[in-house]
């Protein structure tokens, strides 16, 4: 599904999204979504239907990216895209629960979040003197606030007080909330999150002490140039495995194969955000429904079930797709950790492919999950890159 951002129009050129925003617009464009201009006076003006005139009649739904409205100016956008068939994915009464409330003075760092989950970590628009990067604990205070919105797209301002505890100051609609200076990667990271959310694809998936947290693109790059891409990883750096993945995903991507929730997850503790390795698919299904699933995990994380559990959890997420029929894995012959990984997981063995154990989802296990390429019997599930 297709989904459209609707951004503030230039008020000197009808149609055309105002260059403030261009930035965004382009975001938008690469992360495949389509883009609309709305004239934020005319919305300010309570004439909601002439604000949106230029947007395209559809079925898409709709992220609104642009000046701060009231709430019952707000409802009024959402009435008149519902004339032109269109949904706000967020709704008028979820907007009513935000309210963007001034920063207070120390520097304050603002986190995104998007169905809940902390996708980029910002300054303040209106203070960007470089806010420190909030911990994994004032992370999941936030986020109980963010719960607690009800709101899909949300941002908050943290700070430490003088003790270096960590505060949330403020919980805002993200649809308005300023971004301030940012990087072309920064504003990719966050149009790409709200594209596959929009459009029906998680950016986490939890079951119990294990949550499988969606990389895109441009998190992919990071970690592929070296990077963490902003998680705290159990032995000081994601494993080899992972990166590579990560690599995959990035041709992809410039290939314009990649697609939201058919690329790299990593393996993260629920509890605290520890993440523990990567797992993901070699791409999304082609014309036969036939998508191909890989892991890895760092080396102090094997042993523990982690690899089942994460098999499992993306397999069964994955077999209740529409659009996939077959999910295959493989594994070297040697590797009998990583078989025993996918049997427990839902897994039959079903022969072989260019010497390496083939294997296909039968769902009896629950889930499922791959080792592949050329993974090593160490631990449970060796390196594979998905």
């Amino acid at each position: 599904m297709t989904i459209l951002f609707l951004l503030p129009g230039d008020p000197s050129r009808p149609g055309y999204i105002d260059p403030g925003h261009e930035r965004e617009a382009r975001a938008a464009r690469a992360a495949g979504a389509q883009v609309a201009a709305a004239d934020h006076e005319a919305l300010c003006a309570g004439e909601s239907a002439r604000a949106v005139s230029g947007v395209p009649a559809g079925p898409e739904p709709v992220w609104y990216r642009g000046g701060p409205l009231t709430a019952t100016q707000y409802a009024g956008l959402a009435a008149a895209l519902a004339d032109r068939g269109r949904t706000l994915l967020t709704g008028p009464e979820e907007y009513r629960t935000a309210r963007e409330t001034p920063p207070d003075a120390t520097p304050s760092a603002r986190v995104w979040w998007v169905d809940g989950v902390p996708v980029l970590t910002t300054a303040h628009a209106d203070a960007p003197g470089g806010a420190p990067r909030p911990t994994t604990a004032a992370l999941a205070e936030a986020a109980k606030a963010v719960g607690k919105s009800g709101n899909r797209f949300v941002t908050t301002d943290l700070a430490p007080d003088a003790a270096g505890t960590w505060r949330t100051l403020a919980v805002g609609d993200g649809q308005t909330g300023g971004l301030g200076p940012v990087t072309d990667a920064e504003t990719a990271r966050l149009f790409e999150a709200l594209t596959a959310t929009g459009s029906g694809f998680p950016l986490a998936l939890t079951a119990g002490r294990l949550t499988l947290r969606a990389l895109p693109p441009t998190e992919c790059a990071r970690l592929a140039d070296g990077g963490t891409a902003g998680l705290d990883w159990v032995d000081g750096a994601p494993p080899e495995g992972t990166v590579e993945g990560a690599g995959i995903m990035v041709q992809l991507a410039a290939a314009g194969l990649y697609r939201p929730g058919w690329g790299t997850y990593a393996i993260t503790r629920t509890e605290d955000g520890v993440a523990l390795g990567g797992i993901g698919f070699h791409g999304p299904p082609d014309e036969t429904g036939t998508a191909e699933l890989g892991y890895d995990l760092s080396s102090s994380a094997r042993g523990a079930g982690w690899a089942t559990d994460a098999v499992r959890l993306l397999a069964s997420w994955a077999a209740s797709r529409p659009e996939i029929r077959t999910l295959r894995a493989t594994t070297e012959p040697a590797n009998l950790p990583s078989q025993r990984v996918l049997l427990r997981a839902g897994f039959a063995r079903t022969g072989e492919k260019e010497g390496m154990h083939a294997f296909e989802y039968a769902g009896n296990g629950g889930g499922s999950g791959a080792a592949a390429g050329t993974a090593e019997p160490v631990g449970e599930g060796g390196p594979a890159a998905p």
